[in-house]
Parts: C-alpha cells; structure tokens; sequence
C-alpha cells in the first residue's frame, strides 16, 4: 500500500489533475485511515506555502465528514447514555469539551485524528468551535509535516515507514514538548477545579 501511495505522489507531481485527485484522495481519508503521509505529499506536490494552505483546508474538509455523521447518526444515542452517568461534572466535560482540550487533545494525536473526528461529532460541541480548534490544533503539526516535506518524503521512499517516523520524531521534538506541556497543564488544571469546586461545596452547603 505505501509503494502504491508513493507511487501515485511521483506520478501526480507536475499533473494537472493533481490538485483534485490530492484534496479527494486527502478528504475521503480523514474517514477511515491515518493521513500522516498526506500533507508530506501537499508540499512535496505544491511546495510549502501553497501545501500550507491546500493541507489546512483539505483536512478541515476531511474532518467535517466524519463529525457530521457523527453528529447525525450518533449523537441523540450517546446524549441518553450520559444523562444516566452518576458523575455529572465529568459527563457534562464530555458532552461539551473546552476549546482548550480540544486543541491539546490535537496536538496530542491521542485518541488517533480520525477517531477524535467521530467523538467530536458525538459531543455537543458547536460546529464552529470543532472548525476552529481543529485547524489550531493542527496548525503546528501541518506547518512541520509541510515545510519538512522534501525531507520527510526523501526517507519515506528510501527507509520506508520506521525512516519516516524516525525523521518526524527528530524534526518535530520541540513541538512534541509543547503538546506534552499542555497536556500536562491541562490535566492539573482540570484535578485543581475538581478540588476546589469540593472545598467550595461543603461551604455552601453549611
């Protein structure tokens, strides 16, 4: 499967059909696979400033599809199922995540791109605010995978997957601190609500 993909890359390079076939092929994507590979292929085919682009839109597009179905087939079955939770600060948490946790969880790739898609859908997050912390998240991510194209895909074709991977760890290290460093401060600030909205409950009460 990966010789076909990067066979396909070489062959679209220089095509005028490639701008079509990418943003199709990258959208239907973000439905079932990991599109790692995808926006190393936009700058390798439109170079960094307009793979910049191309990529940032075709994934918001991709991500859509998902979450829209989501959100139309699942959304009223997963409402029922919390409103039976006992915990109901953690339920309401996520039916309705914070912009912030949505960004790390991004930043993060944990749960996987296209499974946080579904979620999101899942959730009763607006629409606007899943466009907007989507192309955050993924911002810093598709700015590496993109300007690094040529290097990146230069390894892919001669290391194959373990190279691939390899090279992104080492290009992208710092960003993989900030989105420790988020998830980090994120997972605090959530633990010091939880406390004090405890240490406040009691008081009111009596």
């Amino acid at each position: 499967m990966l010789h076909n993909f990067i066979h396909l890359i070489e062959a679209l390079k220089g095509n005028p059909l490639s701008l079509p076939v990418f943003v199709v092929l990258y959208a239907a994507a973000c439905f079932v696979i990991p599109v790692s590979l995808f926006p190393v292929a936009g700058g390798v085919l439109f170079g960094f400033r307009a793979g910049l682009v191309i990529n940032l839109a075709t994934v918001l597009l991709g991500a859509t599809g998902p979450f829209l179905i989501a959100r139309r087939l699942g959304q009223h079955s997963l409402t029922k199922f919390f409103s039976r939770w006992h915990n109901r600060d953690a339920a309401a948490r996520l039916r309705n995540p914070s912009p912030w946790g949505c960004i790390v969880v991004r930043l993060v790739g944990f749960p996987p791109f296209v499974v946080t898609n579904y979620l999101a859908g899942l959730s009763h997050m607006r629409f606007r605010r899943f466009l907007w912390t989507t192309a955050v998240g993924l911002l810093p991510w598709t700015f590496v995978m993109t300007f690094f194209a040529d290097t990146f895909w230069a390894v892919l074709v001669e290391a194959g997957m373990d190279g691939f991977h390899k090279a992104v760890l080492h290009h992208a290290r710092p960003l993989l601190w900030v989105a420790l460093c988020g998830a980090v401060f994120m997972t605090v600030g959530l633990f010091l609500n939880r406390r004090t909205k405890k240490n406040i409950t009691p008081k009111a009460q009596s």
